[in-house]
């Protein structure tokens, strides 16, 4: 048996509730980590995978979460922009390339911080800078052709510039330049890209976000297990939902987020 964990997008609040679940589980005995093959990212879910297999104590990942103090930055929100980024995703759930294109039109047409700016938070999210030992996934889009790509270990890109590519929101963090060319979000194809775990018999998602302007896609479940793989699925709750907040970038929502996913891990049913 081979087990694969997916970790979706969902902004900083979705960074420290996907942290709180792992704690969680791990609190209620589920020893997820013991014999992992292989780790997806996308989004928030890239920079919780390269954080988790650094080999930082969950607790300390999570003391992190929960701080007063951190390193991220409150973004200037473009909302004629996300308008229409999320008009697109709402189509359903995944995009064509096409789309992407659109997308990735807007993303670099965008007033953001500079890219050194936003890679510095990112470089000071990662416990370490090195690509870990245990196999991980993460995704981001080309700007320019819309096309959905992986990044790994070797793939020849440094593991801050792949998760710095994975969580740049278009329209909210600068496209992110690696080989001469630039990328944003792999979120925008769908939240989880749960098929990259395709071929393995176990499969564990954790998603903040299952609606909005990025749900994960039933479809792409659905193939997993038609291909042989037992999907176990936490997403997050009601009441974690309204205790969020309405902005999934703002962090100081951080906190409650890191906690409601903690009590989520506790509970959840494996």
């Amino acid at each position: 048996m081979t087990h694969a964990l997916v970790l979706a997008g969902g902004g900083v609040t979705g960074v420290a509730w996907e942290t709180g679940v792992l704690l969680g589980l791990r609190d209620a005995g589920h020893d997820i980590f013991g014999n992992l093959d292989l780790v997806v990212g996308t989004s928030a879910g890239s920079t919780v995978g390269a954080q988790i297999l650094s080999g930082t104590d969950l607790a300390d990942l999570y003391a992190s979460q929960t701080a007063e103090s951190h390193h991220e930055i409150s973004p200037q929100l473009d909302l004629d922009a996300l308008a229409i980024i999320f008009g697109e995703m709402a189509l359903g759930g995944t995009t064509t390339d096409e789309q992407r294109v659109r997308i990735g039109e807007l993303a670099l047409a965008a007033t953001t911080v500079d890219e050194a700016t936003r890679r510095a938070v990112i470089e000071k999210r990662l416990p370490s800078h090195d690509w870990p030992t245990i196999p991980l996934i993460l995704t981001a889009i080309d700007a320019v052709t819309g096309e959905f790509v992986t990044w790994a270990k070797d793939s020849g890109v440094s593991l801050v510039d792949a998760v710095t590519s994975s969580c740049a929101v278009p329209s909210v963090w600068p496209c992110v330049t690696i080989n001469g060319r630039r990328y944003y979000d792999g979120g925008l194809r769908n939240s989880a890209n749960a098929y990259l775990a395709t071929g393995h018999s176990d499969v564990i998602v954790i998603a903040p976000m299952t609606s909005g302007p990025s749900p994960i896609v039933d479809a792409e479940l659905d193939e997993l297990r038609a291909s042989g793989s037992t999907i176990r699925m936490i997403v997050a709750d009601a009441e974690a939902i309204e205790a969020m907040g309405p902005n999934s970038l703002d962090p100081r929502f951080r906190r409650i987020a890191a906690e409601h996913g903690r009590r989520q891990g506790r509970i959840a049913t494996f």
